[in-house]
Parts: structure tokens; C-alpha cells; sequence
């Protein structure tokens, strides 16, 4: 099959033509300079890099720290619905806001739930950027994510023991 040259030299000269953008390999590297998240964004000096390495471990904690807030805020709602479960040997039933909106068999506030909804948006929104600034390949900036949701784990994680969503700690605190 014959191949057409002047479609080939056309391609290739327009593929020059285009801006031509900085590709790595795909194996971390521990260098000072990269592009963090935006192309404005360029690191060049070892200040800088110290500065985005900081930013992204302030990053990470704080992803921790808003996974921890929603379980916490996802707790007091589903506590809130709850019936005390001793009280005369019978739960006294709660009543309920006329806003609420049904999940699955329990009652969930309108408000509750679109702020869960608001927090888990920012929640994704900071995941991804951990992983858009993971994809530079650069150690540094990897390993300073790692530790930021190590130490936000460690700063954070303890209410996972205390707000543990779904546990029936609840009622056997009450009824022993």
C-alpha cells in the first residue's frame, strides 16, 4: 500500500506548528523543577519547591481533616434521628421535620444532606488534585502527600473511633 507523503510532511508540519508541551517519564525523579497543578504554577528554585511541597502536605491534612468532619456531621445527623433506645423498656419516637427527605428507610434533613453533598464536591475536588500533583513524578511532592495524610490521619483519624457512622455503640452505651 502506497503511503501518501504529502498527507504525512502535512501532519508533521502542523504537529510542529502546535505548542509544544514538556513530556517526563513516567518514574519519580527528585528534582527542583516542575509545573504544580497550573501552568503557572512553575517550580525552579529550591524555595519554591519547599513551598509547593508544604502546600500539598496542607493539602492532604486537610483532606483527612474533611473526611473526618463529614463522618462527625454524618453522626450527629443519624444520632439526632435516632429514638432513645431505653426509656421504659420502649424507644420513644422522634419527630421528624416535614423537610426531610427519605434515604433508603431512615429520614436524612434536606439541609444535612445538601451539606454533605456541598463537603463531599470540595472532598473529590482536593482528591484529585492530590492525584494531578501525585502525576508530576516528582518524590518530593509524592512522599509530602503521603506524610500530610499520615500526620492528617493521626491529627484527625481519632474520631473514627468516637463518630463510628452505622455502629450500634449508641444504644449499648445506653441499655449496657
Amino acid at each position: 500500500m502506497a503511503t501518501d507523503t504529502t498527507t504525512t510532511q502535512h501532519i508533521h508540519t502542523t504537529a510542529t506548528d502546535m505548542p509544544q508541551t514538556h513530556m517526563h517519564d513516567m518514574f519519580f525523579y527528585f528534582g527542583q523543577s516542575m509545573t504544580l497543578l497550573f501552568s503557572s504554577w512553575s517550580i525552579s528554585t529550591v524555595q519554591g519547591l519547599v513551598g509547593g511541597i508544604f502546600a500539598v502536605l496542607f493539602l492532604s491534612i486537610f483532606y483527612e481533616g474533611l473526611k473526618s468532619f463529614r463522618e462527625y456531621l454524618m453522626h450527629r445527623a443519624v444520632k439526632s434521628l435516632r429514638a432513645p433506645c431505653c426509656t421504659d423498656s420502649k424507644p420513644i419516637p422522634k419527630e421528624r421535620n416535614w423537610r426531610s427527605i427519605f434515604i433508603g428507610k431512615s429520614k436524612l434533613p434536606l439541609f444535612i444532606h445538601v451539606i454533605q453533598s456541598i463537603l463531599q464536591v470540595i472532598q473529590i475536588g482536593v482528591a484529585y488534585l492530590m492525584m494531578l500533583a501525585i502525576m508530576t513524578f516528582n518524590g518530593w511532592i509524592f512522599l509530602s502527600i503521603v506524610f500530610g495524610a499520615g500526620v492528617g490521619y493521626l491529627v484527625f483519624g481519632w474520631t473514627k473511633f468516637l463518630y463510628g457512622v452505622g455502629s450500634t455503640q449508641d444504644c449499648n452505651e445506653c441499655c449496657g
